[in-house]
């Protein structure tokens, strides 16, 4: 039994030692890069595309941030989507402020496609924009956000560049939870080989920053090819890579940020309808990665208290543990630092890896139980997602 529990930690000793050198790569090639400035009668016409649905609470921040750029040459169109709050008022409210900003009302949504899907097609359509910028509604920009983008889109000649975005949170949920999703990306993903052709499953989509080439994005068939996808963002990375082009992933925690949930019930329905997803709702990839995500993440806090409880020793089991809490506070002390997401989540760690798999759960009964996936009022059964 001590062996086996010898060899076991020596094994997570390893992989998480493994996992930070990962990590710090990841920073490395994160580092905030120089780019030669290209002339604004070189920069291309780019059509910035808002989908908004009941966003009320943030949809005149981000239109107002977008109204303020730099960019010498751009559109904006943004797409109430059947809102059933002041979203549509408030957006007619700065329509008559501002009269390049051009507003469609969304359609009915269709059989067969999730609602953010649908809206992104329907602004895509009425774009005329040689670089499409897909930006959520819930984000605020900084002035230099698209003219920025475009110069690292153009010097890196990426067909979609998605960028990390600064993460607000204020409630203390938010704090402890909405950091997870970096984490697991700067621990699990090397970044060396997002934007290496081929590498399909080292892919990245982040939603609230997605800028296309025109013709790339037409190439994978646009919102279409995912049209019945609830995590649209990810599986637009990787069609981009399935078609030979390159995916380019940037920090840009200085271009925009965004506040994706305020509140616990937010979280839990929001990350609900995402998790199980992911997994291209397969629920053997499921579990075996979120146990992985478990036994790595949160069980040496555990295993740690554990053996100092009953032995309060320096053995060798005792070390290991102790080192592998040493590299994943390290990590995330790291994680916390370069992407300012403050130190709540990185002191209650544990809590926020199980808070994560105990939603992820939830996603997971969710679709199993036939209730479906929960958003912005709207239920997304496994028959309206084509899984039956």
């Amino acid at each position: 039994m001590a062996n086996s529990l010898l060899i076991y930690n020596l094994v997570i000793t390893s992989i998480l030692f493994c996992l930070l050198i990962i990590c710090v790569w990841n920073f490395y090639i994160l580092k905030k890069k120089s780019y030669d400035r290209i002339s604004d009668l070189d920069l291309p016409f780019v059509s910035v595309l808002v989908p908004a649905r009941n966003e009320e609470k943030n949809i005149s921040r981000v239109l107002s941030s977008l109204l303020k750029q730099d960019y010498p040459n751009y559109e904006i169109i943004v797409l109430n989507d059947n809102s059933t709050d002041k979203t549509g008022e408030i957006i007619e409210s700065l329509k008559k402020q501002n009269s390049n900003l051009r507003v469609l009302n969304g359609k009915p949504l269709v059989e067969g496609w999730t609602g953010k899907c649908y809206a992104c097609q329907q602004l895509y359509e009425y774009s005329k924009g040689e670089y499409l910028l897909f930006t959520d509604a819930d984000t605020v920009h900084n002035p230099n956000s698209i003219k920025d983008s475009i110069t690292i889109a153009l010097n890196r000649n990426a067909d979609m560049l998605t960028l990390i975005p600064k993460t607000l949170m204020l409630s203390f949920w938010e704090k402890v939870v909405m950091p997870m999703p970096w984490f697991t990306i700067m621990m699990l993903l090397p970044l060396f080989l997002v934007d290496k052709k081929g590498f399909i499953n080292f892919s990245a989509g982040i939603g609230p920053f997605m800028l296309f080439k025109r013709k790339s994005y037409e190439k994978i068939g646009g919102h279409g090819s995912v049209k019945n996808a609830l995590v649209e963002d990810v599986w637009l990375a990787r069609k981009i890579k399935e078609q030979g082009q390159r995916l380019v992933i940037e920090n840009g925690s200085d271009l925009l940020s965004v506040r994706m949930y305020r509140n616990f019930r937010e979280i839990w329905d929001g990350f609900s309808k995402n998790i199980f997803a992911g997994f291209k709702f397969s629920s053997t990839t499921f579990f075996t990665v979120n146990f992985a995500f478990v036994f790595l993440f949160f069980l040496p806090f555990l295993l740690f208290i554990i053996g100092l409880s009953l032995q309060f020793s320096l053995n060798f089991i005792n070390i290991l543990t102790a080192i592998q809490v040493i590299i994943l506070y390290f990590s995330r002390f790291l994680i916390s630092v370069r992407l300012k997401l403050g130190i709540i989540s990185t002191i209650l760690h544990p809590l926020a890896v199980i808070t994560v798999f105990v939603i992820a759960v939830n996603s997971w009964l969710w679709i199993k139980s036939g209730k479906g996936a929960k958003w912005k009022d709207r239920t997304y059964t496994p028959k309206k997602l084509k899984l039956n």
